[in-house]
């Protein structure tokens, strides 16, 4: 069947304009100094004025204020130098395109699941990089708190122990430090800017280390034996957890394998073999199977996932 020529057109013009947009909001125009000097500080992104700033003002708006609130902590956490409206907007414009390609390559059906995958792709993404970035905090924490605690055996205080981390130590637990010493310099009370670290990364270990610090200040004490002993019980920790993420590999795996076996295959028989499987999107019994089908899947790959989940 031959796409009308009006329709590729409209769909040219979409894709168009989608890639205006993204240039536009992706380059803009230069934010003021002042604020350019705080986001070398923070290492983030700032507002800027223009087209790209109405544009994001405009998704703030109608974007609910919790939502926001998460994905805002969502993005620190994964670090990335996003605002949460120019998220929104670069996933909305993710979605537009690819729901237009599919709806002229491929017709309704490919239309709503390309649609779906603009949705779902972006916040997966989102997903696994900040888990990847909180997986490398853990594991870093340890030898950093050792790093911590030979300097305070040195002599050093607190502030000074975190600046050796900063200067000689790796992302993203470097940088989150070099956050907090800024917002010491802003201000902060540095167990607050430490506090705010535990809170974006989510670790209750280090919230444990935040703990300890408070309580030496309070009450005095050998902060730096305190911080070994929390290191080498840290270190044990992510040993017994790697040991386990191992002995489950072949469950997890078996979940990922299964979970995407149905789809993959329905996705072959669509490009070949589309007839096959016309009934299961045209008819109504079809219809219902499919969605049944889907249902079936989405809890069974649920329940995988919580079976070989373990926590440590």
């Amino acid at each position: 069947m031959t796409t009308p020529l009006p329709v590729l057109l409209g769909a040219l013009a979409v894709g168009v304009g989608i890639a205006v947009a993204m240039v536009v909001l992706l380059l803009g125009r230069p934010a003021p100094a002042a604020d350019r000097r705080l986001a070398t500080y923070f290492g983030e992104a700032v507002q800027r004025p223009g087209v790209r700033g109405t544009a994001t003002t405009i998704a703030g708006t109608v974007v609910p204020r919790d939502l926001e609130a998460r994905l805002a902590r969502r993005l620190v956490g994964a670090g990335l130098s996003l605002r949460p409206a120019e998220f929104i907007l670069l996933q909305a414009g993710i979605t537009v395109a690819l729901t237009v390609l599919g709806a002229v390559f491929g017709g309704p059906l490919l239309a709503v699941m390309l649609l779906a995958g603009g949705v779902v792709g972006p916040l997966v993404f989102l997903r696994v990089k900040h888990h990847r970035r909180l997986a490398a905090f853990a594991s870093q924490l340890p030898d950093t708190l050792t790093m911590i605690a030979n300097s305070l055996s040195a002599g050093l205080t607190v502030g000074q122990a975190v600046d050796t981390v900063v200067r000689d130590g790796q992302e993203p637990i470097a940088g989150e430090l070099r956050r907090a010493l800024v917002e010491q310099r802003l201000g902060v009370n540095l167990d607050d800017a430490l506090d705010g670290i535990a809170a974006r990364m989510g670790s209750v270990d280090f919230a444990w280390v935040v703990m300890a610090i408070r309580i030496q200040r309070e009450v005095g004490g050998n902060l730096s034996e305190v911080l070994m002993t929390v290191a080498d019980t840290l270190r044990e920790r992510e040993y017994v957890r790697r040991q386990v993420r191992t002995l489950s590999a072949e469950g997890r795996l078996s979940a990922y394998i299964l979970g995407a076996l149905p789809v993959g295959m329905f996705l072959y028989l669509l490009v070949a073999n589309r007839e096959f499987v016309r009934p299961l999107y045209t008819e109504l019994v079809g219809g219902l199977m499919l969605t049944t089908a889907a249902i079936l899947l989405a809890g069974g790959s649920f329940l995988m996932s919580r079976i070989v989940k373990v926590e440590v």
